[in-house]
């Protein structure tokens, strides 16, 4: 299996951005147990924009953690308080 490592970028607006920080640390939390989650960690930018930087045992993992009920949760939960949507980018060792 090859290490799936993901970085996912958040760019709230500004009135929302301490409501979704405080949601995705606290989803956090519970994904850090997620079967395959290697570490799944919260960054603010200097900017203002949240990056969650993780790493998975693998692509199937990580796909099977997009379908879970965390992830679902970080969607109902943002709905209508980013800037733009989620850019997820999805990498390996080169």
């Amino acid at each position: 299996m090859t290490k799936c490592q993901v970085v996912a970028i958040f760019e709230p607006k500004p009135e929302f951005l301490d409501e979704v920080r405080a949601l995705l640390n606290e989803v956090a939390v519970g994904v850090r147990t997620e079967n395959g989650c290697l570490f799944y960690d919260l960054f603010q930018a200097i900017d203002g924009r949240l990056w969650f930087i993780e790493a998975w045992e693998s692509r199937e993992l990580w796909q099977e953690h997009n379908g879970a009920p965390s992830v679902a949760r970080i969607k109902a939960g943002i709905e209508g308080k980013l800037v733009v949507p989620v850019d997820v980018h999805e990498m390996y060792a080169a």
